[in-house]
């Protein structure tokens, strides 16, 4: 409905902290009684101007997507979909309710909830269609997101584009590390000291576990700790 499409734009340009329903009112031109007659109170206003907002990135983050390309180049089309210039104005929005959110986590409890639950299934689900065990798919999942919300706060920061593009460049090619050695495994985390079957530990070489000092170079330049990839 237009009305709540109205409140939408507001909210996504003044943000949530000391909303009040007059000025609402009068930047949608309504009136504070049209909004609770619709809306029936000020909370309920709140929560589905969310959800629409919500549904909205969620829609546009599917389509990034879909279509053609390997897992990779979908990624890097997820992410210039979550840090393009016409989705600032929604991040800026949930970062400003995260930080009220936490004040208040008793009145938000749902929104943190979704806020981390509902983003985090879809980066394990990829992890583990990858071939990468469960747990350490959740583990990872959990790594990437954070990463990625770190670097969108950082991009609304600083807007250094070009330098945080490279960090999420990175950040695949670690991912893609982590599951060559979950493959590599037979689908089994690398242990130091051998495999749960008892083989030997694909870190090993002449049946002795490799030097700690010893690192693999990857293509973005990362030197990883082999004794450190295990999850």
């Amino acid at each position: 409905m237009k009305l709540l499409g109205d409140v939408v734009e507001y909210l996504l340009g003044n943000g949530l902290a000391g909303l009040s329903l007059r000025p609402l009112a009068a930047g949608i031109n309504t009136s504070p009684r049209m909004l609770l007659y619709f809306f029936g109170s000020k909370a309920n206003l709140i929560s589905e101007a969310i959800a629409e907002i919500r549904l909205r990135q969620r829609a546009d983050f599917a389509r990034a997507l879909v279509g053609t390309g390997d897992r990779e180049q979908r990624l890097v089309r997820a992410w210039r979909a979550w840090s393009s210039p016409q989705t600032e104005r929604s991040w800026r929005f949930w970062f400003g309710v995260y930080g009220t959110a936490l004040h208040n986590p008793g009145h938000y409890a749902d929104f943190l909830e979704r806020f981390v639950g509902e983003w985090l299934a879809p980066f394990e689900q990829a992890l583990r269609a990858a071939g990468m065990p469960r747990a350490r798919a959740r583990r990872l999942a959990t790594l990437s997101l954070a990463a990625m919300r770190g670097l969108q706060l950082d991009l609304l920061a600083t807007g250094a584009r070009s330098r945080i593009d490279s960090a999420f460049r990175e950040l695949l090619g670690l991912l893609a590390l982590a599951v060559r050695e979950s493959r590599g495994a037979g689908g089994r985390t690398p242990h130091a000291g051998g495999s749960p079957n008892g083989a030997r530990s694909p870190i090993a070489r002449n049946g002795r576990p490799q030097s700690r000092a010893r690192r693999r170079r990857i293509k973005s330049g990362i030197a990883i700790d082999e004794h450190h990839t295990g999850g």
